[in-house]
């Protein structure tokens, strides 16, 4: 069976720059190599160390299309104007939007002159550009899939092809029903949901604590001081900043917190926000860390060197992977009733709470809570363990051959 798989054309795959949703598709065509049910395709934007990732990889076909010059420097222009003229607060919307549109039109071609079984649309709404193009849709009727990952608030003109779709795989429930109430009239069997996964043996593994004993070295973290870990893109509304004010209240001896990642991925760009993060934590700066973008292939030695890890999500957060990694990595979760969370992590595995006034006071009482009884940390962390188990790798790519097939 001939699949191809459109991903958004920002982030090359293999996941290169990171990214969640790069990181599963790197799952998907690592399975397929050992298990090599369908020949599958793969478009991404260019990237050298990517095309130098993919070189191992046998059972896929990768078609990286690279921006030509005149593009990269119209984009730069863009987003220039977004961050300093018009001082745009989602200015990264901005960054690769000329290159996202040749890369739409590059795929478009290809699927116009080649023939798949299956198409799979990787999360952005604006790639049904792609079929509506050469008349792709026509072409792949019940055929196409679209594996959503995130809210859509703008079906940019495609509704009939969005609603045309063979089957919407969301990653939970909560994001298939956004789906469901923006669209309106799309029939209810034509959702299913793909749960997300991670490598379980890579997380809270022998390799992976020893690694975490240099890392700890590496960001002078002592063997006795206990470890706070959030993970993930310095944007409002992953919480951090309430997660520094929480952290202020915090009264337990020989604590970290480590606030690992960037603004967008490995680009090196730092925000207002960030900016405002480190202030905040210049009076406590001894006692916090800012990795900065951590490659993936060291995050299972990051998790292991917590002994707790955070997400204090302000949005509905659809699935971050987050939440499988620290439960994977036998790390107690504090999180937040939102979005998909609920669905992934238990009540036994994490403390989630509520989105409100008292969320920074809340947020250090749980804290408090989990650091200081040894028994209660240790419970939550076998439990998230035993959870995380369910959603690894060969599960993950099973259900997707089992659900395109169906």
């Amino acid at each position: 069976m001939e699949v191809a798989m459109v991903t958004s054309g920002y982030q090359p795959v293999p996941a290169a720059m990171g990214g969640g949703v790069e990181t599963l598709i790197d799952h998907l065509i690592l399975k397929n190599e050992e298990y090599g049910a369908i020949n599958l395709t793969v478009f991404s934007t260019y990237h050298e160390r990517a095309i130098n990732m993919a070189d191992t990889i046998q059972r896929t076909n990768f078609i990286f299309i690279k921006p030509p010059a005149l593009v990269r420097i119209c984009d730069r222009v863009l987003y220039f104007m977004a961050n300093r003229i018009f001082k745009k607060e989602r200015k990264m919307s901005y960054r690769y939007i000329i290159q996202r549109l040749h890369y739409i039109a590059k795929v478009s071609k290809y699927l116009q002159k080649n023939n798949y079984d299956k198409v799979i649309l990787e999360n952005h709404a604006t790639l049904f550009m792609t079929l509506k193009k050469h008349r792709n849709a026509q072409k792949y009727a019940g055929k196409y899939y679209y594996h959503l990952h995130n809210k859509v608030a703008d079906d940019y003109g495609f509704r009939q092809i969005m609603l045309g779709c063979r089957k919407v795989l969301g990653v939970s429930r909560y994001i298939n029903q956004t789906l469901s109430g923006f669209l309106g009239s799309i029939p209810a069997d034509k959702f299913d949901i793909l749960r997300n996964c991670v490598d379980t043996l890579k997380f809270g593994n022998a390799k992976s604590k020893k690694d975490a004993v240099a890392l700890r070295r590496n960001y002078d973290i002592g063997p006795d001081d206990r470890v706070i870990l959030f993970t993930g893109r310095l944007n409002k509304e992953k919480g951090i900043k309430e997660l520094l004010l929480a952290f202020k209240k915090v009264r337990y001896p020989g604590i970290k917190l480590v606030i690992a990642g960037g603004y967008f991925y490995a680009s090196g760009m730092i925000s207002d926000y960030e900016k405002e993060l480190q202030k905040i934590a210049a009076p406590m700066k001894d006692n916090i860390v800012f990795t900065g973008f951590i490659d993936y292939r060291d995050m299972p030695a990051l998790y292991q060197m917590a002994e707790v890890a955070v997400i204090p999500s302000l949005w509905d957060d659809p699935a971050p992977l987050t939440v499988i990694e620290s439960m994977a990595s036998g790390l107690p979760l504090i999180s937040t009733v939102s979005g998909g969370i609920p669905e992934y992590a238990g009540t036994d595995a994490a403390i989630l709470l509520n989105r409100d006034d008292q969320f920074v006071d809340r947020l250090a009482d749980a804290l408090n809570r989990v650091l200081l009884n040894d028994v209660l940390r240790r419970q939550m962390a076998e439990a998230g363990r035993k959870t995380a188990e369910r959603m690894n790798t060969d599960r993950y790519y099973l259900d997707f051959i089992a659900k395109i097939l169906d």
